[in-house]
């Protein structure tokens, strides 16, 4: 799979919804606050303590109650609250066990199943470095407070950095009793016990001293830091990347004097895949970053930092995570006034249309004026014209017993549709996870290889997804709509950039879609595949993969901790996507072991006693897997604990085989239902369907049936 460069072209303005969300009132609300913490775990997202009233008539953005006037105040919180990304609803959170008292100002970051919480200050003074977790791992959230060998240790301090890096949760910087700000780098090793805290020496450019700066960890590899306020209330735009050099023990700070950025501190900020975002900010005790320069966005691609304007994003003390590609940042302060916003964003492709944004507002949280909000701009699809788009995809593709393939070639969406469908359908499977958890009845398809007609047979057939009930977005694959509870998608070995290039994909985007945006749509649908889940497991006992467990793959686990989009740099990553989607069964069963695969030196095959063992070791019943084309439609392997299905039907115009789905019932019994070849016409003139996509298929490789010698083009082929 290619390492996507989707950030070659200038991006695109940042755009906030002028749809205005309110809150459900049933919902747990936080309410208004700044300075506290917003974790990501998974698809939850964790809000810890923070300040809940600003002294009346105050009127400075930030700093100045923060520093002085909050010794004694009963303002400071120490309430957990939840938000479900999925269902979008706010709950308030017990947790048994000794909570941290309450604070502001403190550090967080997510860790396993759990969020660590350390420093900040309260009503009474400065925290204690205690280190917190959250224990998120089961249904019952549980405090518990991090065992740490007596030593060493960071002293109490607030204003701090906090990530991990590599293997290490590291601190940086902050502020201690008499107002000193610090420079000392702490770093505690999560994978050893006892849990000691070590203090670091890096190498290279030191950053001064700071607090109130951000940091953010690119795929927990480096730590990134940014702007904050130096020992004499002065702001700073510099950036600074702290990373360990390999196994020596040894770290290195890095200056970036070509990323430095406007100066500012209590700001946000959040990687997401490469770029790393940044909100919001204060330039001093009464005033607020300006509006210009309120979202900035850097491309460490390319080195290139990208100023937006957005008033709504003119605040200090907020907090921000991401989930998949979406940002989410909550309250701050703006004036003197707390916020209780909550606003949702997508990231960006570089040269499409805008992603349908979302904003949630509480009614009290009072709104910028709408010309310096949005700076004119109106987004390219309302939610109401992507519903209309949904319709029209739904209109024309979703006819099993009337469609037939179009009389000319050109595709029936304008480029900037179908942009907006895979936006649409990527912010769904981001937040799904890497094995998709399913329930029965369910129905299994397989390969279809572009051939729509026998898509539109099989759901003739044996039945399609309803038009009824909550249609909540689209998807970018078979009927190019998805039903989410209804439609899952795993991916298989053509979902790949570099599949696709050699294979024919990119010459029919670049065919069949108009104005010359062929290049561009096939970069934004390969984005979508990139991050498809990997496999599913339905009930818990039947494990679908596209190909198959090969050499590496040995547990669930495994596969449920890579992320996506995968880094094929990784070695480990590269060798077990490649078991998971272009691994086959050996010949037959009495083929035992790991054997060598006709498709190259990379892909090899498993005999039944691998099959047997990973069902066993996952407690599972069986493996369904598709990627060869079989006679019948589908074929059992080892003794019926792996069946293969295919669901094309005359693959490739040559094979005459037939097309089969496989479904499964409530008690988990497998039926094969099945689809023939249609027969040829009976005169040149009668129409022939699926005509042509038997042209396209000719461009690509065939899946042989099972069994028979891989074709000469086809041997070799490991993308």
């Amino acid at each position: 799979m290619a390492d996507l460069n989707l950030w070659q072209f200038p991006p695109p303005p940042y755009a906030t919804s002028t749809t205005q969300t309110l809150f459900n009132p049933q919902e747990d609300l936080p309410g208004p606050r700044c300075g506290h913490t917003l974790t990501a775990v998974y698809h939850r997202l964790i809000l810890f303590g923070g300040v809940t009233s600003v002294p009346s008539g105050g009127s400075d953005n930030s700093t100045s109650f923060i520093d002085s006037l909050i010794l004694g105040l009963q303002c400071l919180t120490n309430s957990v609250y939840c938000l479900n990304s999925l269902t979008k609803k706010w709950t308030r959170v017990y947790p048994e066990g000794e909570p941290p008292s309450p604070r502001t100002n403190h550090a967080a970051v997510s860790c396993g199943d759990g969020v660590l919480i350390q420093g900040g200050i309260g009503p009474s003074g400065i925290c204690n470095g205690d280190l917190h977790v959250l224990d998120m791992s089961s249904d019952t959230f549980k405090w518990k407070k991090v065992v740490v060998q007596e030593g060493m240790a960071p002293c109490p301090r607030y204003g701090h950095v906090m990530g991990l890096a590599g293997k290490k949760l590291v601190i940086f910087g902050g502020k201690k009793e008499g107002n000193l700000v610090l420079a000392d780098t702490w770093a505690l090793n999560t994978t050893r016990h006892p849990n000691v805290w070590e203090i670091l020496y890096p190498y290279g450019d030191l950053p001064c001293g700071r607090v109130y700066a951000s940091a953010s960890t690119r795929d927990r590899r480096y730590f990134m830091l940014y702007g904050g306020r130096d020992q004499h209330g002065m702001p700073l735009g510099d950036t600074y990347k702290l990373e360990p050099l390999s196994s020596s023990g040894f770290w290195v700070w890095t200056r970036s004097p070509h990323l430095d950025l406007s100066k500012r501190y209590q700001h946000a900020a959040i990687f997401v895949n490469l770029r790393l975002h940044v909100f919001g900010g204060a330039l001093s005790n009464t005033r607020l970053v300006d509006a210009e320069e309120a979202v900035s966005v850097l491309d460490t691609s390319t080195g290139v930092w990208v100023d937006t304007s957005n008033e709504v994003m003119r605040r200090s003390l907020h907090a921000a995570a991401s989930v998949g590609s979406r940002i989410y940042v909550y309250g701050g302060i703006r004036e003197g006034v707390l916020l209780d916003d909550l606003l949702i964003s997508g990231e960006l492709l570089s040269s499409g249309p805008t992603v349908p944004s979302f904003l949630w507002r509480s009614p009290n949280t009072p709104w910028p004026p709408a010309s310096d909000m949005n700076d004119g701009y109106k987004p390219n699809f309302s939610s109401e014209k992507l519903h209309d788009l949904v319709n029209k995809v739904i209109s024309t593709l979703l006819r099993p017993q009337t469609w037939e393939p179009p009389v000319d070639r050109k595709f029936f969406l304008s480029f900037h549709e179908l942009a907006e469908l895979c936006f649409a359908a990527k912010q769904i499977i981001e937040q799904e996870p890497t094995v998709l958890q399913l329930y029965a009845p369910i129905k299994v398809f397989g390969d279809l290889h572009g051939q729509f007609g026998d898509l539109m047979r099989l759901f003739y057939e044996y039945g399609y997804p309803s038009r009824q009930g909550d249609i909540s977005c689209v998807y970018v694959s078979f009927v190019q709509v998805e039903y989410p509870k209804n439609i899952h998608l795993i991916s298989g070995n053509h979902e790949a950039e570099a599949t696709n290039t050699v294979y024919g994909f990119l010459d029919e985007c670049i065919e069949r879609i108009e104005c010359n945006d062929g290049n561009r749509a096939f970069k934004l649908i390969n984005d979508f595949f990139s991050h498809l889940p990997l496999a599913a497991l339905i009930e818990k006992k039947i494990f679908c993969v596209h190909g198959g467990i090969g050499s590496s793959v040995f547990t669930m686990k495994q596969i449920t901790n890579i992320k996506r989009p995968v880094d094929m740099d990784c070695e480990y990553n590269y060798k077990v996507v490649k078991d998971l989607l272009w691994s086959d069964p050996t010949a037959h069963d009495s083929i035992l072991g790991i054997g060598v695969n006709e498709r190259g030196p990379h892909v090899v095959s498993f005999g039944p006693d691998r099959v047997n063992a990973f069902c066993e070791r996952n407690d599972i019943d069986m493996i369904i897997r598709g990627h060869e084309c079989v006679l019948d439609g589908f074929e059992r392997f080892a003794q019926g604990k792996l069946i293969t299905v295919f669901s094309a039907t005359n693959y490739c115009g040559k094979f005459k085989n037939a097309g089969a789905i496989l479904v499964i019932a409530r008690n988990l019994d497998v039926v094969p239902k099945l689809i023939h070849p249609l027969p040829p016409p009976i005169s040149p003139s009668e129409k022939v369907p699926d005509k042509a996509w038997i042209e396209v298929d000719r461009e690509r490789p065939p899946t042989p049936i099972r069994g028979q010698r891989k074709p000469d083009f086809e041997q070799g082929s490991t993308s």
